[in-house]
């Protein structure tokens, strides 16, 4: 039973993993700063292709609530999903 649940778990975490685009080739991501810039010219605070940067994510409700309200009126947003990048926490452009 331990490793039926084990194989689900590394299964479902490679399948999110794909999800995010995790080992993105388009990925501008710097290991040393805590920002991530898309294709398109957007900011965001996360880069989600990177596990750290989603579990960091997966806390911050401020950066969630700011992605619901901005992603849809931000054109960049979608053009980064559709080349696979997935950002999270969209930046002011100030």
């Amino acid at each position: 039973m331990k490793r039926l649940v084990l194989t689900a778990v590394l299964l479902g975490s490679s399948l999110m993993a794909d999800n995010y685009g995790y080992n993105n080739p388009y990925s501008n991501h710097n290991d040393n700063d805590s920002n991530y810039e898309g294709s398109s010219g957007t900011k965001y605070k996360y880069d989600l292709s990177d596990p750290s940067d989603r579990i960091d994510y997966s806390t911050d409700v401020d950066a969630q609530m700011n992605d619901k309200l901005n992603a849809p009126i931000n054109p960049g947003v979608g053009l980064d999903r559709s080349m696979g990048q997935y950002g999270g926490g969209i930046q002011d452009d100030n």
